[in-house]
This record gives C-alpha cells, structure tokens and sequence, in this order.
C-alpha cells in the first residue's frame, strides 16, 4: 500500500476537506448576510424613513428632512428646492448604490405628488461596527473550529500510528523465509495503549505467529523424517530388482515396477530438497542449461524406449544460467518423466529457448479443467496407464516458485501436452545463436 493510499493520508485529507467546507461554508454566510442586510434590511428601514417622512410632512409643511451622522435627506418641489448633488438629479426612483466624493453610499429616491425625496445612507459605519461585533465573533468561533478539528486530526494519527506500524511491520516481514517470518511488533506494542484494540490485535498477531511458526517446522521436519526413513526401504526394493532382474527374464510387471521405484525416488529426492532449502538457501552455480539437458537424456533414455517415446532435443541457442543444478535437474526430470508417461508413444521435445526451457509431448492432452486439476497435489491426469501419487507436477511448481522461475502449462485435447520452464533476466547470464 502506498503512502497516499494510507490510513493517515486519508485522515489528513478529511481533515483538509473539513477545513475546507467549514471555510467555503463561512464566507457564504458572510456574504449572503451582507446581501441581506443590504437588500433587506436597509432598504426596508429606507423606505420606512420616506414613509415616515412624507406622513409627518402632510402635518408640518416644514417639516425638516432627515439629517444625521449616517442619514442625510433632500427635498425637491414646488415650494422647497433642496441643494441636490448633480450625481442624485438623474437618478430615477428606487433603491441604488452611487459614485460620489469618493464613496459610494446607498441611495433611495421616492416621489410624492410634484415632490422628490432622496434619501443618502452612508453604512460605512455599520459596516465598521458589523465587523467589530458580527465578524470578529465569527472569526473567533471559527478559530475555535479550527483548533478543535487540529487536535481531532493529531489524536486521530496517535491512535491510528500503532495499526501503521503494525502494517509497516507485516509488509516488511520476509514470508518466504521461514526464520524470519515472524514480525517484530515491540515497537507497536509499546505505541499502543493497555487493553486497547491494537494491543489485542497485536497479542494476537503474536500468538498465531507461534503456532503458524510451530507448524511450519512439524511440516518441515516431518518432510525431512519420512524423506530419510523412505530412502532405506526403496533402496532395499531397487537391490532387490536388480536381483531379480538377473535371475528373471524381463517383463512388463518387472519395469513397471522398476520405474515406479524411479518416480518415488525422484519425488523423495525432491521433498528432501524442498524440506533442506527452506532452511539453508541452495547455492546456485553456472551452468549450460543444453549440457545438462544431454546428461538428463541419457538417464530417462532407458524408460523411454521401454515406452516406445523418442526424446528430442532442440537448441535454439546455447543457454546459460546461474541456479542451484539440483533444483533444475529436479524440476526438468520431473517434467520430462511426466512428458514420457503421459505420451504413451510417440515423440517429447525439449527445446532450449534464449531464456526458456521447452517440454512437449505428443499425448492425448488435457481439457481445462483437467489442467487445473493436475496443478494441485494428489491428482493425476487422465490416460497414462501409469501410477503414481499425483506429486510430480505440483512438486515443480513448488520449485519453481522457491527459484523464482516462471512456470507455463498449456495443453489442447488429443494434440499434447506443453510445458515452459522461464528463467528471470537477472538469472540468465547470455547465450548465444
């Protein structure tokens, strides 16, 4: 998970956005109570001033015209003929702002018979005393939400830090090494508070990393135990064939028998490998893949002639790597055994890529379903005639997820079987055409 993806990034952009909306929602209420107070209220104390004025004219033919600190009157008519500013005398009738003596005041003009009233409002002193005590509150009250949401959004990140580490911590501990798979959470759990979720959480995290830990190594050493105590009773039956073999003429039963002691001695070899490199990392060497490819040949020669299988070998170009020859001589002879089984007779190509290792057979194939089956432990394809425990495949996708290879199955009914072996760039050391 990135970091702006993470808890505390999405704690600090509500926070932002909170601010945010509390500040858009404020300046809208100053503005519109500034358009009320302007639209509404002044304009309606104005009117109500002229209407006032006029009633108090019809009893006082003198009657003077409204003349304060923020208020000024004229009259213009018959009889009274008031010193009007030439930016009032066009004015028509209504409610208006106007540009005069460097301000602009709030001017309401009303007739009455063959009589003007202009009204002049200066609010530049409302204005002042609004901002004392209507704006100052505000931006009091505001501060206050601000300062309030800050100490939301920090306690926020105090309680949130713990469960950052804890991620932090998880994706940073190796899985793939079982010695290091169990995560160091002393730093969280000194974060956290006493009985609080995170703690709980964390105790947790520990005590089922025990018993996954635990349970690795019973897996591990049980593979390792019954690797080594299977090894004396098939070397008793490989002695005993071979025994056999030269008092006996060959027979169908005696090489099935023969190659399924092969086929268990290569799987034991190969729960062996697996339970030792999970502890000890394999050293890897260099080699020429097309050499090893030749040695592997000779070996399985024998069981493919008694199958009737031809065993071909492609080199597209001279493929050298740097892996551990134990592992990939494992995986190859798995695949190609499975290759010779599965063809029944016919011909298996090996076929040596740039970067890649080839197996094709020319068996019965496999419909998806099935493929997706043989990829699990303990199942078999269909059609080989042969036995088994269903261990081959799923052992080298195995291996091949422990050396970082690619592994590419693909089948198509009653035309074959193919299966590519790619190495990673970093593990190619070149070849060449």
């Amino acid at each position: 998970m990135s970091a702006r993806g993470g808890l505390q990034h999405r704690l600090t952009r509500a926070y932002l956005i909170q601010v945010l909306l509390i500040s858009a929602a404020t300046i809208m209420g100053v503005v519109g109570t500034a358009m009320i107070m302007e639209q509404v209220l002044l304009k309606q104390a104005l009117i109500k001033e002229a209407d006032y004025f006029w009633q108090q004219r019809a009893n006082d033919p003198d009657q003077h015209r409204p003349e304060t600190r923020h208020l000024l009157g004229y009259l213009h008519g018959p009889r009274i003929q008031d010193p009007v500013p030439q930016a009032l005398r066009e004015l028509e009738p209504g409610y208006q702002r106007v540009q005069m003596d460097g301000a602009d005041p709030i001017v309401y003009v009303e007739d009455k018979g063959e009589a003007r009233l202009y009204l002049v409002f200066d609010e530049k002193r409302v204005t002042e005393l609004a901002t004392v005590f209507g704006v100052a509150p505000l931006i009091l009250v505001l501060l206050l939400i601000y300062l309030s949401s800050f100490l939301t959004w920090r306690k926020s990140r105090q309680l949130v830090s713990p469960i950052v580490q804890l991620a932090d911590a998880l994706r940073s501990t190796p899985v793939d090494d079982p010695r290091g798979a169990r995560p160091d959470l002393t730093s969280v759990e000194a974060e956290a508070e006493a009985d609080s979720e995170i703690a709980v959480l964390v105790s947790a995290l520990e005590s089922y990393s025990d018993r996954l830990l635990r349970f690795v190594e019973r897996e591990r050493q049980f593979t390792r135990d019954a690797s080594h105590e299977l090894r004396t009773p098939l070397a008793v039956i490989r002695a005993n064939l071979e025994l056999l073999s030269m008092r006996v003429e060959s027979s169908p039963a005696l090489r099935r028998i023969e190659d399924t002691v092969e086929d268990m001695d290569a799987v034991i070899e190969s729960l062996l490998l697996l339970a030792r490199g999970e502890s000890q990392r394999l050293p890897a060497e260099d080699l020429i893949v097309n050499d090893l490819l030749f040695n592997l040949a000779d070996r399985l020669e024998p069981l493919a002639r008694r199958k009737g299988v031809e065993i071909g070998l492609e080199q597209e170009s001279l493929l050298h790597v740097h892996v551990p020859e134990t592992l990939l001589s494992i995986v190859i002879t798995n695949l190609v055994r499975n290759a010779i089984n599965y063809s029944g007779s016919g011909l298996v190509k090996v076929h040596v890529g740039a970067s890649d290792i080839l197996i094709s057979d020319s068996g019965r194939g496999m419909t998806p379903e099935e493929l997706e089956r043989i990829m699990r432990p303990f199942e078999r394809g269909e059609g080989s005639g042969e036995g088994g425990h269903g261990l081959g495949l799923a052992i080298v996708q195995r291996l091949c997820e422990y050396s970082g290879w690619r592994l590419e199955v693909a089948s198509v009914l009653e035309q074959g079987t193919r299966v590519r072996v790619v190495f990673p760039d970093n593990q190619v050391i070149g070849h060449s055409h």
